[in-house]
């Protein structure tokens, strides 16, 4: 390179004198040319003054005398005011003078002066001036100038040639090494700007290196944040990966693992990261590496069913091609156990069904057939029969609704609001409803709550709390008690406790008291016409409010029921209270545009922003302001915790990001 820069550095000094010197020659000849017209038109005027045909001999001496002194380059000619020659230099017989341009125009005006051909072909200058006696004066001469003027300055010129080479040696060599210099700095200069360090100005006599520093630094940065953006987002496609049910399995077409995720970790349970090995590294199971060799082979969409560390997995496997081309293999493990069990659960259900509706139909089956076959005595009879086939319809139709209800609840297929619920005032109505049914058997209810708040449903809490009350009523004793005792359990949870002094529950049968349809005692039950799914939908309720519910009993002597929910703080209910009027107002304002409007507004805001940031500062471009805020807004987080950003905040710092990455994208398209 070096060597590069020193032979143009010449080149071009050489070049440049060379291109002087000739440029300087084009001068001197065309200055030349115009003195020695000038002269020669000069000295026609000042020898026509001198001619005349009284003393015309002497005038031909003269003119003769002034043609040999300039050395016979002159062409003179005497005409006479006919055109014919009286004197002519050449001794040309043959030509008419007369008959050119200048001579012409001398007769008329004159003078004359013309630029045209000779005889030979050759350009020359012609000057042509009348005389006192009216005769014509002509003088021509070649348009060219004699380079015998050159030869006196010739040693000079070769002596200036000699030093300016040598000058432009000297200076090709410093300027290559003042060029140069720089360039062996700048490699560590890069290096410590991709480390991130700040890179002063270089020092002046380098100064044309600073734009090129400046840009290094600014590409730098934008590629750092383009590398955070990217690292970002992967950090957020894996946190969505890691996060989902199913496990994750990406093959290339060597059967290498490329990628898992969290699922995988917790299904096979590897001993280390088993990343670009092979997949039978991962579980060596000859099914299961069947399996997948045949999804290779095998076009579309593959499902196998198998039982992995005696869990039953559904493995969806499909090609795909990968970012470089090859051939690739996705395998989706879903844990089908669940499932499983759900089946199983619906199975056992709708046994317990078919047989809770086999009773009274049977009932109904029977009081039909013994009216329709007239097997009565009296008319009194047919009522009785009649009756007991509406009870029986009316019992069938309670449970089927009961049914329905149940299941509407484990499906979640009805619309489930959740807010802030006050347990206390709960608690006190489903008390003040059921004191009627406590009055007609005796019973007394005290309720001890303190005001306490959870997150849930309020229609499904108040029916929890109405068929506990329920069942204390239902199954106690004449004259006897039932006491709700609602108090904090913990830092964050609430605890209902619903107690009474009835009959109790056998000790045995306690733990299956939460399933559908049974029956603690089968001839209590169908006295007060409990269905056996009331605890059931209790434990269903609970379970969707994140609780525990658990039972205590002593046969003869009461049961004890006590649920654990969890509690909303005072704050809790403040903030739950503001976001729900917050909610309630930005819907009005999505319904009547004004939250349009007012994004619109804040966009505008947010480009005025922006370009006042970029007018202020060069150096921060769009893209180095919306990183600086992410990571400003990041180191934030960290000082405060994990501290709740409002809404309003996180959309203007997206608009902000927004903008700043459009204004980026301007700045570059300008450029």
């Amino acid at each position: 390179m070096k060597v590069r820069i020193y032979r143009s550095l010449l080149l071009m000094g050489i070049v440049s004198v060379v291109t002087t010197f000739i440029l300087s020659a084009i001068l001197y000849y065309q200055g030349m040319q115009e003195q020695f017209s000038h002269e020669l038109q000069h000295l026609n005027s000042v020898m026509a003054g001198a001619v005349s045909l009284e003393d015309e001999e002497k005038s031909k001496d003269y003119l003769s005398h002034i043609y040999e002194d300039n050395h016979k380059i002159i062409h003179i000619v005497w005409l006479d005011s006919d055109g014919s020659v009286i004197y002519d230099s050449d001794n040309i017989t043959d030509e008419d003078y007369a008959a050119g341009p200048e001579v012409k125009e001398a007769m008329e005006k004159g003078r004359g002066a013309a630029v045209h051909k000779d005889a030979n072909d050759s350009p020359k200058s012609y000057y042509a001036q009348k005389a006192p006696d009216g005769t014509i004066l002509r003088l021509s001469s070649a348009r060219t100038v004699s380079y015998k003027g050159f030869s006196a300055y010739l040693p000079e010129i070769i002596l200036f040639l000699l030093v300016f080479i040598v000058g432009c040696l000297f200076a090709a060599e410093r300027e290559t090494e003042k060029i140069l210099k720089p360039f062996h700095l700048l490699g560590e200069l890069i290096q410590k700007i991709m480390e991130g360090q700040k890179v002063d100005d270089v020092p002046s006599d380098y100064k044309e290196l600073n734009p090129l520093i400046r840009k290094v630094e600014e590409q730098h940065s934008e590629i750092q944040n383009y590398l955070d953006d990217i690292e970002e987002e992967r950090n957020t496609i894996r946190t969505v990966v890691d996060t989902i049910s199913d496990g994750i399995i990406l093959l290339n077409e060597h059967k290498e693992i490329l990628d898992y995720n969290r699922k995988v970790e917790d299904v096979f349970h590897p001993a280390e990261d088993k990343r670009y090995r092979r997949i039978a590294s991962l579980y060596h199971n000859e099914d299961w590496l069947r399996v997948i060799g045949k999804a290779y082979r095998t076009e579309g969409r593959q499902e196998y069913t198998m039982t992995l560390f005696d869990k039953p997995y559904r493995m969806v496997m499909n090609k795909i091609e990968l970012s470089d081309g090859e051939t690739g293999l996705l395998i989706v493990l879903r844990d089908m156990t669940a499932s499983y069990m759900a089946e199983k659960m619906r199975r056992e259900f709708s046994a317990n069904v078919s047989h809770e509706l086999k009773t009274p139909l049977t009932s109904i089956s029977g009081f039909a057939e013994m009216i329709a076959n007239g097997m009565y005595q009296k008319p009194d009879d047919v009522k009785l029969f009649g009756s007991r086939i509406v009870n029986e319809s009316q019992r069938m139709l309670t449970l089927i609704d009961t049914i329905m209800h149940l299941s509407r609840i484990e499906e979640t297929e009805t619309t489930i609001t959740w807010k802030t619920v006050s347990l206390d005032s709960l608690v006190r109505y489903a008390a003040d409803l059921i004191m009627p049914q406590a009055k007609a058997k005796g019973v007394n209810i005290h309720v001890d709550a303190e005001p306490l708040y959870t997150y849930g449903n309020a229609a499904l809490l108040s029916e929890l709390v109405m068929n506990l009350l329920d069942n204390a009523v239902k199954y106690n004793n004449e004259g006897g008690s039932v006491h709700a005792l609602l108090v904090p359990e913990g830092e964050d949870k609430l605890k209902l406790t619903i107690s009474d002094t009835g009959i109790g529950i056998p000790k045995e049968k306690q733990g299956r008291v939460f399933e559908r349809f049974y029956r603690a005692e089968e001839s209590r039950n169908k006295s007060t016409g409990g269905s056996g799914l009331g605890l059931a939908i209790c434990k269903h309720i609970v379970e969707k409010h994140k609780g525990t519910l658990s039972i205590a009993s002593e046969e003869g002597k009461g049961t004890e029921v006590t649920v654990i929910l969890p509690r909303m703080s005072d704050a809790d209910v403040s903030k739950e209270t503001k976001e729900a009027l917050a909610a309630r107002q930005e819907a009005e304002d999505a319904e009547s545009g004004r939250l349009a409007e007012q994004e619109k507004a804040e966009d505008r805001a947010a480009e005025l922003q922006a370009a006042k940031e970029q007018t202020r500062s060069k150096e921060n471009k769009g893209l180095h302001k919306v990183k600086k805020l992410k990571k400003d807004k990041k180191a934030k987080k960290k000082v405060n915790g994990h501290s709740h950003a409002s809404e309003t905040d996180a959309k203007q710092d997206k608009k902000s990001e927004k903008v700043g990455r459009k204004a980026g994208r301007e700045e570059k398209r300008k450029k």
